[in-house]
Order: structure tokens, then C-alpha cells, then sequence
């Protein structure tokens, strides 16, 4: 959807929208969410499996490896298999 109605109008129709026939809570922020990955990373992981990640090296991968870092706290180590390319291995 996209929306460009600035004016105070359109913020009142975007929150109608979102609100009222959505019916978004309006409790997102950034730390519930990285909460929510690192939760399911645990939990999909565990604590006894080996994981493999093949990355682009785009945003997306970069936040994923970020996130599975962070979530199973491991050491990466990082091996080049082509230029825009990487092999990450969490032991």
C-alpha cells in the first residue's frame, strides 16, 4: 500500500486504516522484534547443532548473520569462497 497524504487528514485516515480496520496494536519497536528473531533462532538452533549460512553479501544477509550471531553469542569463523560470497560457520 502506498500512502502520500502528509497533511493531518492523512495521518488520520493512515491511523483509521492501520487501527481501526487493521487492528494493529501499535507495540512495535525495533528491540521486540530482534527479540522475537533471537527467540526463534534459539529455539530452531538449539544448543547442539552446527549452522551453516551461505550469504551475498546484501543488507538482508548481512542482518541475518548479525541476528544468528548475536542470538546464539558464537564465534564466526568466515572463509571467502568468491568475491561477493561467504561461508559463515557457527561453532
Amino acid at each position: 500500500v502506498q500512502f502520500h497524504d502528509l497533511t493531518e487528514n492523512g495521518r488520520k485516515m493512515l491511523h483509521a486504516f492501520l487501527f481501526e480496520i487493521c487492528g494493529l496494536q501499535g507495540g512495535f519497536t525495533l528491540e521486540k522484534r530482534e527479540q522475537q528473531c533471537n527467540d526463534y533462532i534459539r529455539r530452531t538452533v538449539g544448543r547442539d547443532k552446527i549452522v551453516l549460512m551461505l550469504v551475498s553479501g546484501g543488507v538482508d544477509s548481512a542482518v541475518r548473520a548479525a541476528l544468528l550471531h548475536k542470538a546464539l553469542l558464537q564465534v564466526i569463523t568466515r572463509r571467502e569462497c568468491r568475491a561477493s560470497i561467504s561461508i559463515l560457520i557457527f561453532f
